[in-house]
């Protein structure tokens, strides 16, 4: 038997209303007590003026048992926590990726913004190295140029004393051709016998030899060098040998150094070939530092 309005089932059960057994069985002794009072007084005394009564129907209300509804209120308030927990945590999640959005494109555009300044750094670094270069360069070809220029100038000055010595050189030399060709000629004039053409050649010989002789600081009075020359009869000198020292290595070099200067006697070309064989072909040279006799 069911009733609609309050939840009420019938048969009661102690394992349903496992809660309260003792008061419920209370209650319902107590209403079977009163239902059947009442039914044993209509029994045994019946009213003198017997009245109609209108049947009445009581219903019992039984309230919802106390740990059901606990039961079912932690169930949903525990339901309720798990969903605002998963939506908290739903919530948290997001928040999470957000901030880890927001981190990662914050990173990313300090990244980008480091490497615009690495950039712009790069950048400035290279172009100012380019202008040192460049700096560098103009001033290694400005240093260039002048060092070319310097040594234009140098090599002009060289070749300008070169060839001034050059000519000062062929002025002395044609200057002592010209006397020593003098020289002969008187000597050719002068002498009458073969004794006196030996006397003048010698003469030429040592005038040439003497005028290319720069006698040393070294040279001191009472040295002697001697020295042999081999001649042909062109007056070339074939070959120069040191036949006596005079102990100082400068005055000998002197000496030697005078005899290739001359280099060429051409004014023995016009002797005759047996006087050139007999005095001329092997000549002993004395030099000494008070004056230079044969």
């Amino acid at each position: 038997m069911e009733m609609v309005g309050p939840r009420f089932r019938f048969p009661l059960s102690m394992d349903v209303y496992n809660g309260y057994p003792v008061s419920l069985v209370v209650a319902l002794a107590l209403h079977f007590m009163v239902l059947a009072a009442l039914v044993y007084s209509g029994i045994t005394r019946p009213p003198a003026n017997p009245e109609i009564v209108q049947p009445s129907i009581r219903a019992f209300t039984l309230d919802e048992n106390p740990q059901l509804r606990n039961e079912r209120v932690q169930r949903e308030r525990a339901a309720a926590s798990e969903a605002a927990a998963a939506a908290e945590q739903r919530r948290q999640d997001d928040l999470a990726r957000q901030r880890r959005e927001e981190a990662a494109a914050a990173e990313r555009r300090r990244q980008e913004e480091e490497e615009r300044r690495q950039a712009e750094a790069a950048a400035e670094s290279e172009r100012q190295r380019q202008a040192e270069l460049d700096r560098q360069r103009r001033e290694n070809e400005a240093a260039v140029a002048a060092e070319r220029r310097r040594q234009e100038e140098l090599d002009r000055q060289r070749r300008e004393e070169a060839a001034a010595a050059e000519r000062l050189r062929q002025q002395e030399l044609a200057q002592q051709r010209a006397a020593a060709e003098a020289a002969a000629a008187s000597a050719a004039e002068v002498a009458r016998t073969e004794q006196e053409m030996v006397m003048a050649y010698t003469g030429v010989i040592h005038n040439l030899i003497q005028r290319n002789w720069s006698r040393p600081p070294s040279a001191r009075n009472g040295m002697t060098v001697v020295f042999r020359i081999q001649m042909v009869p062109t007056g070339d000198i074939l070959d120069v040998e040191l036949v006596q020292s005079s102990g100082d290595y400068a005055f000998d070099r002197a000496a030697e150094t005078a005899i290739y200067r001359v280099g060429r006697f051409q004014e023995l070309q016009g002797m005759p070939i047996n006087l050139f064989n007999a005095n001329f072909r092997s000549l002993l040279l004395t030099f000494r530092p008070e004056d230079l006799l044969n």
